[in-house]
Parts: C-alpha cells; structure tokens; sequence
C-alpha cells in the first residue's frame, strides 16, 4: 500500500510542481515584472475570481452547454466519421477520388464558416454543434481511410495464402490495423471539439463558456474573463485524461 502510494506521488508530483512554477511565475510576472499595472490580471485575483463564479448558477449552465456542444459533435463526427472513412479506405477508386476533397475540407477551420452558418441556424446550440462536426468530420474520414489502407502487404499476402475470405482480411487485419489512426484521429478531435465549442459561443453568440466569456471581457471584467480561461484549460484536460485512459483500454497493443 505504501508503495502504491508513492508511486502516485512521483506520477502526479512533476505536474504540480511544473503547475505550482507556472503559478508563482504569472504572479511575479504581473506584480514586479513588465506585464505589472496591466489589464493581466495576477494569478491570485484570477484563482479568487474563479472562485466566486463557481457559485453562480449562470457558470454551471454555461459549462454545460458547453460540454453538450463539444460532446455532442464529437460523438456526431464520430458515428459518422469513423464508418464513412472505413469504406472509403476499402475502395480504391473511392479513395483516390475522394482525397482530394477531404485534403481540401479537413484544412478549413470551422471559423471561417461562422458567418454562413449563424445565417442558416442563427446563435444557437445547434449552430456550435455544426461547428464542432465540420471540424472533425473530414480529418477522421481521412485518417480512418488512410489507416485501413496502410496495412503491411505481407500480413496481406498471408492471410489470402491461409484461405481467409475478404470479410476476414476486413475484419481481422484492416480495421484492427487502423485502429491506431483512428485512436490519434478520435484524440485531436477531443481537443479540437472544446476548441470550437468556445468559438463559437465567443465569436459565434452559441450559449456556453464562450458566450461569457465575452461578456465579461465587454463588460471590462479582467479577472473573470482569465477565470474562465482557467475553467476552459480544465475541461479540456479533463476531457483529454478521460479518452486517454479509454484509448489505452481498447487499443491496448500499441502502449
């Protein structure tokens, strides 16, 4: 039990001690350094601040829409995404047809379509969740269909040599084998779907973290505009603990 215990210790002491670091540095920053009598505000104000917006009922709406946006288009993009990109990769036509495409759409960030698509669904929660799908929708369609198609030949070669049917070689080779790209795929749209969850309230008027964000910053309220920054860092690397330890369960072999 003790060594268990110090175990965890020496798992989680570094990041403390590199967060408690990056604390102490923010607030010498803002009280001795060049960013003093700024509109930065210090780390104690900002921790204080985040302290007071937990008791507003306002705040725990807001993290909730803002959870819904982001989950919600995640699992969209997902259900979508993965299945769309699986039979791309399994034809040969479709996927030198459709590469282009998707290089074309998987590099456009969802902020440039903000205006358009505020005209079809207005500021609305529907409107973040759009976002957050056209976000990830494209980039794991390619990375699903690059995986299933960057299997070893040899594997290949193999399993048609024991007799195995197509459904086989899909079944037990190409989608285990892109399983890995669509594990990295699934973890870059973790943290893109907070990204553009918080863009769109910000930028877009979409009810979340977001939309109070900027009224606070409007409304020239420093520390609890940083509060909700500290609230976004939170949820993103709670969202991003939570699939890591999901990934490690189902795509096991490639820890």
């Amino acid at each position: 039990m003790k060594g268990a215990n110090i175990s965890v210790i020496r798992r989680f002491l570094p990041g403390v001690v590199s967060m408690l670091g990056f604390m102490l540095l923010w607030q010498l920053g803002t009280s001795f350094g060049p960013l003093s009598g700024g509109s930065l505000p210090s780390a104690i104000n900002a921790i204080s601040a985040l302290g007071a917006l937990f008791v507003l009922p306002e705040i725990w709406l807001a993290i909730g829409q803002t959870l819904f946006i982001a989950l919600t288009g995640l699992l969209i993009s997902v259900v979508l995404g993965i299945p769309a990109g699986v039979l791309v990769g399994l034809s040969p036509f479709a996927y030198r047809s459709l590469k282009p495409v998707l290089d074309f759409f998987k590099v456009i960030p969802p902020i440039v379509i903000i205006p358009i698509v505020i005209l079809v669904f207005g500021p609305t929660t529907e409107m973040g969740i759009f976002l957050v799908v056209f976000a990830n929708f494209f980039m794991l369609v390619f990375q699903s269909a690059y995986g299933v198609r960057d299997l070893d030949t040899v594997l290949l070669d193999t399993l048609r040599c024991y007799g195995m049917t197509k459904w086989d070689e899909i079944w037990h080779a190409r989608i285990p084998g892109a399983l890995p790209f669509i594990a990295v795929g699934v973890r870059i749209a973790v943290a893109a779907s907070m990204i553009v969850a918080v863009v769109a309230g910000l930028i877009g008027g979409a009810p979340s973290l977001g939309q109070q964000m900027l009224l606070y910053q409007s409304s020239g309220q420093p520390n609890q505009t940083f509060a909700i920054v500290i609230i976004f860092g939170v949820l993103g690397l709670g969202l991003a603990r939570i699939y890591s330890r999901l990934q490690r369960k189902i795509v096991f072999w490639t820890d």
